[in-house]
C-alpha cells in the first residue's frame, strides 16, 4: 500500500512517499524522498510567531510536494504531516496551518517532544537491521530542538529521552546576537545531566548531521547512499568543526554547493554536536539518514499520546 509522511521542521520540509508491505513490516519502493530548506523557525525566540516570508516558503513547498504527491497517485487527506518544536513555540502556528488546510488539504499535527522522540528512533531502527548492542543512543540536531533517545532493541522501546530547546536555526540567531549570549545559552542548556546517556558511539540523524556527514567526506554533490552507516571518529569530527566554525558562508557554498540555504546554519550545528559528545564522552559517531518522517510513515498514522 501507499504512504507518505511530511516532517515540518524548524529548518527544512522533509517528503517521504514510499509503497509499504505491510505483512513484512518494510519499504518496497520510495516514490519522493524530498527536501526544502524553509527556515520556518528563524528568529523565533525574539518573535514568538513565524515570520511572514518563511511561512510564504513552507507554503510553497507544501504546495509543490502536494503536486508531487497527486503526480504519483497519493491521497493528501491520507498524508501524515508532523511538525515539531518551532510549532509548539509559535503563536501563529495554528493560524498558518489551518491556510495549509483550507487550500492545500494537509491536516498537520503539532508533536510533543516525546512522540518526536519516539518516531525518530522508530525511524532510524528500520535501517538497522541487526546490532550486537542491547540499546543505542540517537541524537537528532533539529532547527529548534535537539533531542537525545536512548533506545532498546528487541524489543523496541525507549528508555529515556531528553528534548532540549536549542538547535541549528536557534544557535545561529543566537550567534548573531554575540559570543558572549552564544556561551550564555550553551552554558544554561547543557547544565542538564546528560550522564545516562553516555556512550562509546552517538548515532545521528537530520538534516545538519547528515549535510556535515557528507562535507566530512569532500562531497559536492549530497547522496543519502554515500553517507548511510557512515562512522567518524569524534577527534576527527572536532577538527573538523573547529575549521568549518572558522569558514566564511560564502566559501562553504563554493566548496559545498549542495548546501545552498542551509549554510549559514551549519556551524551552530557542528558546535552543539561538540558539546553534546563531549559530554556524553563518545569515541565516534554513526549517520543515519532515516528519521521522524520514517517512524510516522512505518507506523501509519500518530498516536493520541504523542499530539501536542
Amino acid at each position: 500500500m501507499k504512504r507518505a509522511s511530511i516532517d515540518i521542521g524548524s529548518n527544512s520540509v522533509l517528503l517521504l512517499a514510499i509503497e509499504f508491505d505491510e505483512k513484512n513490516n518494510c519499504i518496497l519502493k520510495e516514490y519522493l524522498n524530498e527536501s526544502t530548506i524553509t527556515s520556518l523557525g528563524k528568529d523565533l525566540d525574539k518573535n514568538k510567531t513565524f515570520l511572514d516570508h518563511t511561512m510564504f516558503a513552507t507554503f510553497e513547498a507544501l504546495r509543490n510536494y502536494k503536486k508531487l504527491l497527486e503526480k504519483n497517485g497519493f491521497s493528501i487527506t491520507e498524508v501524515i504531516v508532523t511538525a515539531t518544536e518551532a510549532s509548539r513555540v509559535a503563536n501563529n502556528a495554528k493560524e498558518f496551518f489551518n491556510k495549509v488546510f483550507n487550500e492545500l488539504g494537509f491536516k498537520i499535527q503539532v508533536i510533543n517532544g516525546k512522540g518526536e522522540a519516539y518516531y525518530t528512533a522508530l525511524g532510524v531502527i528500520t535501517s538497522l537491521k541487526t546490532s550486537d548492542e542491547k540499546s543505542i543512543v540517537v541524537m537528532d540536531i533539529g532547527g529548534a530542538s535537539t533531542e537525545l533517545i536512548k533506545i532498546h532493541f528487541n524489543p523496541f522501546r525507549i528508555e529515556e529521552s531528553i528534548s532540549m530547546p536549542i538547535g541549528s536555526v536557534r544557535a545561529s540567531d543566537w550567534a548573531k546576537e554575540g559570543s558572549e549570549v552564544l556561551d550564555l545559552k550553551f552554558n544554561e542548556i547543557f547544565k542538564n545531566d546528560l550522564s545516562s546517556f553516555r556512550t562509546d558511539t552517538l548515532v545521528c540523524v537530520a538534516g545538519s548531521m547528515t549535510a556535515l556527514a557528507s562535507m566530512y567526506l569532500g562531497h559536492k554533490v549530497y547522496d543519502d547512499q554515500k553517507i548511510e552507516g557512515l562512522e567518524i571518529p569524534f577527534n576527527t569530527f572536532k577538527d573538523f568543526a573547529r575549521d568549518l566554525q572558522n569558514t566564511s558562508i560564502e566559501n562553504l557554498l563554493l566548496l559545498f554547493p549542495f548546501l545552498g540555504k542551509r549554510a549559514p546554519m551549519l556551524g551552530s550545528g557542528s558546535k552543539i554536536a561538540v558539546e553534546i559528545g563531549k559530554i556524553l564522552e563518545i569515541k565516534k559517531m554513526k549517520i543515519s539518514t532515516r528519521g521522524l518522517r520514517y517512524g510516522t510513515v512505518f507506523t501509519g498514522g500518530i498516536h493520541e499520546q504523542f499530539i501536542n
